[in-house]
């Protein structure tokens, strides 16, 4: 079985052992429950389940010959239209999202306690990041791309482009150093939209220390990415008091800094 076509169906949606049965269909044409089951290395009752599942999808479909029932493969094309369907329901869904979401939030109910959340990898800190975009108000970051730079470039440039579209406004404490001049310089320079939502101002004082690639703080959450060798995670903690006490240090810090 190729892992490289496996790996690209799962990508795509499918659940692992739904890709194993309909690589083994495609292989086969057409074939019984118990040999394409045979193929795919699966017992014949999941097998089975698959395969009925795989006809919903439209990717395969079902005859019977005498007492037999045949799974019979359709064209790879109709994966696509597979694809086409889920993405049409899913933006479907979505537009529904906005009418639930007051009833929701009339059942959620939070702590006065501080809520911490740890994420791992670069999967962690791009959800983080996600998050971030829901802000309300304006965010506050302490920046230092010499802890940035260079592997989360791209996405840093990639975030800013979703934030700006967005119109989630930012203040910008970095670290001042070529690194971060020359990222300034490519992320904003010419470009107004995004100057209009984003600050930045420079940190020149020479700290004995390093401090994390970056500190977020918005509405009622702070999040820290940490990006040295072998930290790689993110966490978020969740606490208006707390995250306005750092917004007073913030802008403090602010009004003693030099505008970009």
């Amino acid at each position: 079985m190729d892992n490289i076509v496996l790996e690209q169906l799962i990508n795509l949606g499918l659940q692992k052992n739904e890709a194993i049965v309909y690589i083994a269909l495609l292989e086969l044409g057409k074939g019984t429950v118990s040999e394409i089951s045979k193929t795919a290395h699966l017992n014949r009752t999941t097998g089975y389940d698959i395969l009925e599942r795989i006809c919903v999808y439209g990717i395969a479909n079902r005859s019977t010959i005498g007492k037999k029932r045949i799974y019979i493969a359709e064209p790879p094309s109709r994966l696509k239209s597979l694809m086409a369907a889920r993405k049409f329901k899913a933006d479907k869904d979505l537009g529904k999202v906005d009418d639930i979401l007051p009833d929701l939030q009339s059942l959620y109910k939070t702590d006065l306690k501080p809520s911490i959340k740890f994420f791992e990898g670069f999967d962690g800190i791009n959800n983080i990041y996600r998050h971030s975009l829901e802000a309300k108000e304006t965010i506050y970051s302490i920046l230092d791309l010499e802890q940035y730079l260079p592997e989360l470039d791209s996405f840093g440039k990639e975030h800013i482009k979703d934030r700006t579209r967005l119109k989630v406004r930012e203040k910008v404490l970095a670290r001042k150093s070529e690194k971060a001049i020359d990222f300034y310089k490519s992320t904003y320079k010419d470009n107004k939209a995004r100057q209009n939502i984003t600050e930045y101002r420079w940190l020149e004082h020479k700290f004995p220390f390093s401090p994390a690639a970056e500190v977020m703080t918005y509405d009622d959450k702070v999040i820290g990415v940490l990006f040295k060798p072998g930290e790689k995670s993110a966490f978020e903690i969740q606490s208006r008091s707390f995250a306005n006490s750092l917004k007073v240090l913030f802008e403090t810090v602010w009004e003693q800094s030099k505008p970009v």
